[in-house]
């Protein structure tokens, strides 16, 4: 079961990275599904409900809000006794209180967060790519230089130098995914400055498909909090179209 959960998760939900789950029950849950359903192929629509109550459990952090091993009892509970999806949905919904992101959900959040990682599967999802060389976003890919990082897109030396909070500075609407070697290439250049070079290189596209505001007004450092503000929305924006595909 739990080597069904692990592939379901890699092939059907994108996680190249297990370290990404904001809670290991995740797979718990997910493999006794599949055993109770006795080795059967998963419908179409079985599949979009069971990965959406995986998207919204870890990014709401499921297993984390109380005691981890009794919201673990109560969900296979449900599945224990024959229930549907549409109950397992429905106890996670009456748990988390919340199924739509909005930006006061991503406000100060983090590396950390579920919805971090959360940010990442949408764009890979999306078909975001590196801004130089073109690779999509994977953990797959070969060396170093090639491996997903995350990226402040205001570089941090920059919004210390002006004295930014570091909290803003590391919110996630301040981060992007690129590779290691496109992460030392821009080192601390402003984004007014690096992101015009992307545009001529790799065109809009390469910025706009991670979520990056194309008004060149908010490049400018004195414009940092107004950036992740907006960056924020179009996040929790995103992050509720992708869900959509899954009801």
């Amino acid at each position: 079961g739990l080597y069904y959960a692990i592939n379901f998760l890699r092939e059907n939900a994108g996680i190249d990275n297990l370290s990404y789950l904001s809670s290991p029950f995740l797979l718990i849950t997910i493999a006794v599904y599949w055993i109770q359903k006795k080795n059967e192929v998963l419908t179409p629509e079985e599949e979009n409900k069971l990965l959406r109550w995986f998207y919204l459990a870890h990014m709401r952090g499921h297993y984390s809000m109380g005691s981890s091993e009794s919201i673990l009892e109560a969900d296979l509970g449900v599945l224990f006794r024959g229930k549907t999806l549409d109950d397992l949905i429905q106890q996670l919904l009456l748990h988390v209180k919340k199924s739509d992101v909005d930006s006061d959900d991503l406000f100060g959040r983090g590396i950390r967060s579920p919805f971090f990682s959360m940010l990442y599967l949408v764009l890979k999802a999306g078909g975001a790519k590196d801004w130089f060389t073109g690779l999509p976003l994977s953990q797959n890919h070969i060396g170093k230089s090639h491996s997903i990082q995350f990226h402040h897109s205001f570089p941090k030396a920059l919004l210390k130098e002006k004295n930014f909070d570091r909290k803003d500075i590391n919110e996630l609407a301040n981060m992007a995914f690129i590779g290691g070697k496109t992460n030392r290439k821009i080192t601390d250049k402003a984004p007014e400055i690096y992101f015009k070079k992307i545009i001529e290189e790799k065109g809009e596209g390469a910025l706009t498909s991670q979520l990056i505001l194309m008004e060149e007004s908010y490049w400018n450092i004195d414009n940092f909090l107004v950036f992740i503000q907006k960056r924020r929305e179009l996040i929790a924006e995103e992050i509720n179209k992708f869900m959509k595909k899954f009801e």
